[in-house]
């Protein structure tokens, strides 16, 4: 297939590390982008396109994919998005006492959650005496099925508890939680998104 010079010039946009068009919407960029910075490369299991949406302080990068559908149209589909604070240095973001979220032991032990992201918790840990370096457990989200994760102790202030995500399958569900909550925390961000539309 060949494509006319306006649509390599498109193409060539899209993938260029300027944000679409020549005006933001709203305070928000959007771009494409076929490599991840180092700091979120590692939170995708699969390398390919991502779609950047830069709004406020924060960075959605969404995977995506490009499918043909039975017309043999091409179909783009975002997949939950990593969030990440913008500001100062890059990291996950961190969704601060939710409620109703636990990380569930083999044993069944459950300990609330105080602090959420797609890298980690901390969890209070008053119920154990002394928590191990590393175990399997269960992360209980509301209206989700449980998440199968392996956790790592990083470190421990009083009954605080510090873990890191070594192994999670559910990284995408994980996300589209975080996505929802952090739409809803910071509603007032994507409602001026919209209307500048």
């Amino acid at each position: 297939m060949e494509f006319s010079e306006q649509e390599l010039a498109f193409f060539k946009q899209l993938f260029s590390e300027q944000p679409l068009g020549s005006e933001n919407v709203a305070g928000a960029g959007l771009s494409l982008r076929s490599h991840l910075p180092e700091y979120v490369a590692p939170l995708f299991d699969n390398p390919g396109l991502f779609m950047l949406a830069e709004v406020g302080h924060f960075e959605l990068w969404f995977p995506l994919t490009l499918t043909l559908n039975e017309n043999h149209d091409l179909q783009p589909q975002l997949g939950a998005p990593e969030i990440c604070e913008a500001q100062g240095s890059h990291r996950s973001w961190r969704f601060d006492n939710p409620k109703d979220i636990v990380i569930k032991g083999e044993s069944g032990l459950e300990l609330p959650v105080v602090s959420l992201s797609s890298t980690g918790a901390v969890v209070d840990a008053t119920k154990i005496d002394n928590p191990p370096q590393s175990a399997i457990a269960n992360l209980i989200l509301p209206k989700y099925d449980p998440l199968p994760l392996k956790l790592k102790k990083m470190r421990q202030q009083e009954n605080f508890v510090a873990v890191t995500f070594v192994s999670n399958n559910n990284k995408s569900q994980l996300r589209q939680y975080l996505f929802e909550q952090h739409k809803t925390y910071f509603s007032h961000i994507y409602k001026s998104l919209t209307n500048a539309c």
